[in-house]
């Protein structure tokens, strides 16, 4: 429907425990619809809903924030919230509560605070147009970015004093599986094209959209005095890509392009949501005293006293402030059993812990396999302007690899680093003919997918039968093997499972990798059937599930004059529609007796 405003008589349906009101043009709510004691579930996906007003919390619902149905909670998803704060809403009625809490005694402040992300590939000159950006000062030996890159910088506009953090990201490949944690909606971003050389636009604005959603993006062709015929398809792109705000040509050698090009960016960052952004001035004193220590990192309870000194008692105050510093760029810490004790103050020494480790000759000689032992080989510093890793914090570092599915525990001394595998595909034998055959064919496959999997699923590994874009599984419980290989160039993953119980076993496998697929914000991931009798003629997944429910037996996939049975093919897999497995009996034994034997070694808690 086109609802602008619900009718207050709504809130005589006492009795009512469902309300959808999602994909409307809803701006605000009535205050009165708290008197829905028996709602169970209120549905407000896809409106526009700006302020959510505080009354929201005395219905005995969380706040959620999912694409999917659920059918409890109220689910905010794909809302332009401003207030609270969309970062603080995601994470659930408790932050909300936290929020208002914090701004009903005391002073308040506009936060005025930005995030603005360059990314692009290396040598492109992300570090050389921040630079031109910040000092107009250019230096023709600039060092490549090695990770990520964090530099502050102040402006003055429409009488509004912004900060803005510009975050740096290094090109390597190999570093993008680290971007999702810190790529977010709320931020501006740059793409930084090398015009001398064929581009990669299209490769990097997918890369944006699948972790920034609709985000501002700013295209800069790069270097256009080395090559000043080299332009990119303006049009198509923005058409394509919907975040797209311009087309900048620019060099940062010469200083062409440079001030107008400032302007843009000051106008774009005078737009952004997040100056409006409300804080209670005790979460202001916190936040100053973080960014002032020398530190790089302080423990949790460090962290409790500090606010604490500055009158912010509150622990779910301390935890909604800590997260949202976090989404900001001001600190890093994740809430993870293993992570959540340290507070990183300084988010180049832990992005750059990684790099060192990711980059290290001792760790490509090595084949990806690292021991403990060697970290501090690999971490000593070099020079005065190298951070110290003091030794107790080298298990932090190897967690935080491991929040970034950048590598599996071999054993308690050890990790493997899948993307450093060989790129040959080891020789085995497989019945690919006899085996069930599935494959996912994406608009854009991130090459951070396939060694994430392989982390997820690393304890189903077969030994030695691992590379670079694949891997071979086993389940005993299941009596099952299965082969998943990625093929970057056709931007397919394909699945063969073989065994007496191969539906189970690949419910267990599409899972993951649908959780993966997930994990991006736009993403096309098609899920695909191939033909039993001719592999190169296949059946979208969904389609065989929807002609099933309208009752038809039989389907004609594109390319194919033949007919073949739904529920035959459908019969292959276990796997029914994209946002619900039923699991079967055995999958759930498995599950079980997985859990029971690893007990313990993990505690109960976990």
């Amino acid at each position: 429907n086109q609802l602008t405003s619900l009718p207050p008589e709504i809130v005589q349906l006492t009795s009512l425990k469902g309300l959808y009101l999602g994909t409307n043009e809803l701006t605000s709510l009535p205050r009165e619809i708290v008197k829905l004691t028996s709602l169970e579930m209120l549905d407000l996906r896809n409106n526009q809903l700006k302020i959510l007003p505080e009354s929201l919390l005395e219905l005995k619902m969380e706040i959620l924030y999912s694409d999917g149905y659920l059918r409890e909670g109220i689910n905010l998803y794909d809302n332009p919230i401003e207030s609270p704060p969309l970062e603080v809403v995601k994470k659930g009625k408790g932050a909300v509560k936290a929020y208002f809490d914090s701004l009903k005694d005391g002073e308040k402040e506009a936060l005025n605070e930005v995030k603005v992300i360059l990314v692009g590939d290396g040598y492109a000159g992300k570090t050389s147009l921040l630079k031109r950006l910040t000092e107009n000062k250019f230096d023709k030996d600039e060092a490549q970015t090695q990770g990520i890159n964090i530099e502050d910088w102040e402006v003055k506009e429409k009488d509004k004093d912004i900060k803005i953090h510009f975050w740096d990201f290094g090109g390597q490949e190999i570093m993008h599986a680290t971007h999702q944690f810190f790529l977010s909606k709320r931020s501006l971003y740059i793409l930084v094209i090398d015009g001398r050389k064929d581009d990669k636009a299209e490769y990097w604005l997918k890369h944006i959209e699948s972790f920034g959603g609709d985000s501002p993006v700013l295209v800069v062709v790069n270097k256009i005095d080395e090559n000043a015929g080299f332009d990119l398809n303006n049009l198509f792109l923005q058409n394509k890509y919907k975040g797209i705000i311009g087309f900048y040509r620019v060099s940062c050698k010469t200083g062409k392009g440079i001030n107008s090009f400032r302007k843009v960016v000051k106008r774009e960052l005078a737009k952004s949501k997040l100056l409006e952004t409300t804080w209670a001035k005790t979460w202001f004193n916190v936040k100053n005293r973080l960014e002032k220590m020398e530190e790089s990192f302080i423990n949790f309870e460090r962290y409790k006293e500090i606010c604490e000194e500055e009158l912010l008692i509150d622990p779910a105050q301390q935890d909604t402030l800590i997260e949202f510093l976090n989404d900001l760029g001001v600190v890093v810490n994740f809430k993870d059993f293993n992570l959540e004790d340290t507070h990183v103050l300084e988010p180049n020494w832990a992005t750059n812990a990684v790099y060192k480790v990711i980059n290290s000759e001792l760790l490509a000689e090595n084949k990806g396999a690292l021991h403990f032992k060697s970290m501090t080989k690999i971490l000593e510093q070099q020079t005065e302007k190298d951070f110290y890793y003091p030794r107790e914090q080298y298990r932090y570092i190897i967690e935080l690899m491991k929040k970034f599915e950048l590598c599996f525990g071999i054993n308690d001394n050890s990790v493997l680093v899948p993307d450093l595998l060989p790129v040959s595909e080891p020789k085995f034998k497989f019945d690919y003919e006899g085996a069930l055959n599935f494959f996912i064919e994406y608009d854009f496959l991130p090459k951070t997918v396939m060694p994430r999997f392989i982390v997820k699923m690393h304890n189903d590994i077969v030994k030695n039968r691992l590379w670079r874009t694949g891997v071979v599984l086993e389940d005993k419980h299941f009596n099952s093997t299965a082969v998943v290989k990625a093929d970057h160039e056709a931007k397919k993953i394909h699945i063969s499972v073989n065994g007496m119980q191969r539906q189970d076993y690949f419910a267990v496998i599409i899972s993951s990798l649908r959780g993966i697929n997930n994990s991006f914000e736009k993403i096309d991931a098609i899920e695909k059937v191939p033909m039993p009798d001719n592999p190169n003629i296949s059946a979208n997944y969904e389609d065989l599930i929807y002609w099933e429910g309208k009752g038809e037996t039989t389907y004609i996939p594109p390319g194919s004059k033949e007919k073949y049975d739904i529920s035959e093919l459908l019969g292959r897999v276990s796997v029914k529609g994209k946002n619900e497995i039923f699991i079967l009996d055995g999958v759930r034994t498995a599950i079980r007796s997985k859990l029971f034997s690893h007990k313990d070694k993990m505690g109960d808690e976990e």
